[in-house]
């Protein structure tokens, strides 16, 4: 029987065969010291030919030093590198050791960094030609940017900035995890820019990988596997040329398919924690490889199955994640603030004021933060006055800090609930308008608490005209004593009378075609409130105005005369609020009332 060997295959026995090239550390008392050669294009070995005597002596030391695995400094003298190059490609055609050649060109890339994309490249290309095992493996982990350059044949990190990379050390990330995250260029968006919201996502995106990975392991395949899958199948809507370029076409694909899969999958995440962190806008999370519905199928709803089961892994946002959060959503508090008020019970009104607290803590790069000190006054009115007092006051302190300065009024219904007489409402104007003077909220609040406290009147007698009095009329003593107890009386304190703050009379109309009887509106209020709710329950604060103006009346006055005319039926709640630069209607509060 003839012996038969062949080149391509490596042979592996019990025997060591080590084809490392051991790197050296140079000494600086023993570096060659090359001989200038000025930069030119080098195309081949054949380049030594048009070297001098001196340079041609060097680079023979220098190869003689680099196959021994020796560290040469060439002194940015790239033509001996790439000379060496040529050689390294010319001698492995006669030894065909794929391994060999590959250690040779990592050292030589860290002796001259310029020669690593033009040694990838040729090595690719060898691997190619080669169906050894080892050759077929190292071809395609060298189609990933991320492994050429953890491996030396690339000084570019693909993954620098990618969510593996930056959270590996924070979150203790194993190599699996690392590798998942790093599939993707991080997803560009204001919610994924607030670190908490980025961690709670990476941190779900694992829970479900791992869960997915597990479930169809199960089935014989695994998360990978099915992502080669789609990689293979894109080439069955994708065309691609077979030649030395198409190579690279295909490779990119692929890539891109494996992006996207991950992606689809992050994203998936992503709105279930947006939901869970009360953000409204979400972002797309269809495959822009649909596969014609393959995807859902073998991925996809799997995916869907586990993001809602593991929902509950979700933590509650920190402090600085949920300031960051309302001030890209300035109306996220509303969430909080209508679980507040459905909880509220009298007897436990302190719980609605700690939650207040925490909505403004939570809420101070809110640029809308008055509001919900406005809502807040409005809802309390009807079981504490000093505390509604003291959130309109802070609604005022936080107006002023504003872009716009709205100085809105309360309610004239919810005025008369905290007002009984009209000293107490002169006292809370003073300070108010002190506060808008100065902005010592604190002062503000320490007053409001004095309001009301029922204040005496001290009355004066003159004892000596009462002694006089005495003499002259013994008879009538007892008289004066009946006098002077009534004058020691406190006197009684105007009552305010329900016209004395109205500010115009708005003409009403006891029967509308919109509402249920017992609601007293006008055709113009009624006007208004079909207009806003045609245009989908909102309308522009500019288009009330105008409105306000051609019917005679002012746009605050319009407003205020129909929510005081549906607050009894609304349990004392608004039917027409501002929000930002526009009025809203709640619709649940409209269908409550509309006939």
């Amino acid at each position: 029987m003839n012996d038969y060997y062949d080149e391509s295959i490596i042979d592996i026995n019990s025997e060591k065969f080590d084809l490392t090239v051991e790197q050296a550390t140079p000494q600086k008392e023993n570096q060659l010291e090359p001989p200038y050669w000025s930069h030119s294009y080098v195309y081949s070995y054949d380049e030594i030919n048009y070297a001098s005597k001196s340079q041609k002596k060097f680079y023979f030391l220098f190869r003689e030093k680099f196959l021994n695995g020796e560290f040469v400094d060439i002194q940015g003298n790239t033509n001996y590198a790439f000379i060496l190059y040529f050689d390294l490609l010319n001698e492995y055609e006669n030894h065909k050791d794929i391994k060999l050649l590959e250690e040779q060109f990592k050292l030589l890339g860290q002796i001259c960094p310029k020669t690593k994309s033009y040694s990838l490249m040729s090595l690719q290309d060898l691997l190619r030609k080669r169906t050894d095992s080892y050759s077929v493996d190292k071809l395609q982990n060298l189609q990933e940017p991320s492994y050429q350059f953890e491996h030396g044949y690339s000084d570019y990190d693909p993954d620098a900035y990618k969510l593996g990379k930056q959270y590996k050390d924070k979150l203790g990330l194993n190599k699996q995890e690392v590798a998942w995250l790093n599939k993707f260029w991080n997803p560009d968006n204001v919610f994924i820019s607030i670190e908490g919201c980025c961690i709670t996502t990476i941190k779900q995106y694992l829970v479900v990988l791992k869960s997915l990975n597990k479930k169809l392991k199960s089935d014989n395949t695994s998360v990978a596997k099915e992502v080669d899958f789609f990689k293979e199948k894109i080439f069955e809507y994708k065309e691609i040329a077979d030649s030395y370029w198409g190579y690279y076409d295909k490779s990119y694909l692929k890539q891109r398919v494996e992006s996207e899969i991950y992606l689809t999958i992050f994203k998936r995440v992503e709105n279930s924690v947006r939901e869970f962190y009360g953000h409204k806008r979400k972002v797309g999370s269809t495959p822009f490889y649909d596969f014609k519905g393959e995807f859902e199928t073998r991925i996809g709803n799997y995916v869907n199955e586990l993001v809602i089961e593991h929902q509950d892994k979700i933590v509650l946002p920190d402090i600085e994640t949920q300031i960051e959060l309302n001030a890209q959503n300035v109306n996220r508090w509303k969430n909080d603030f209508t679980d507040l008020k459905t909880s509220f019970q009298k007897e436990e009104k302190d719980k609605f004021i700690e939650g207040i607290i925490n909505l403004e803590e939570t809420n101070q790069k809110n640029p809308n933060i008055e509001n919900i000190f406005f809502e807040a006054s409005k809802f309390i009115a009807k079981y504490d006055n000093v505390q509604s007092l003291k959130y309109y006051a802070k609604y005022i302190y936080y107006d002023l800090k504003s872009k716009k300065f709205d100085n809105k009024e309360l309610t004239k219904t919810v005025q008369k609930s905290l007002f009984k007489t009209e000293e107490q409402i002169n006292d809370f104007r003073k300070i108010i308008s002190e506060l808008i003077e100065t902005s010592d909220i604190k002062k503000a609040l320490d007053e409001i608490a004095k309001i009301y406290i029922p204040k005496r009147k001290k009355i004066k007698l003159d004892k000596s005209a009462i002694k006089e009095v005495e003499q002259k009329h013994d008879g009538t003593v007892e008289l004066l004593s009946e006098y002077l107890e009534t004058e020691q009386e406190e006197p009684k304190v105007s009552e305010i009378t329900n016209d004395e703050n109205e500010i115009s009379v708005v003409p009403t109309n006891t029967n509308n075609s919109i509402f249920i009887s017992g609601i007293s509106i006008g055709k113009i209020q009624e006007e208004l409130i079909k207009k806003i709710v045609t245009n989908s329950f909102e309308i522009n604060q500019e288009a009330v105005d105008k409105f306000a103006t051609e019917n005679g009346m002012f746009k605050n006055q319009l407003i205020d005369s129909i929510n005081e005319a549906c607050e009894e039926h609304l349990d004392g709640e608004a039917l027409i609020e501002e929000d930002d630069e526009n009025y809203i209607i709640e619709e649940s509060y409209y269908n409550e009332i509309a006939v």
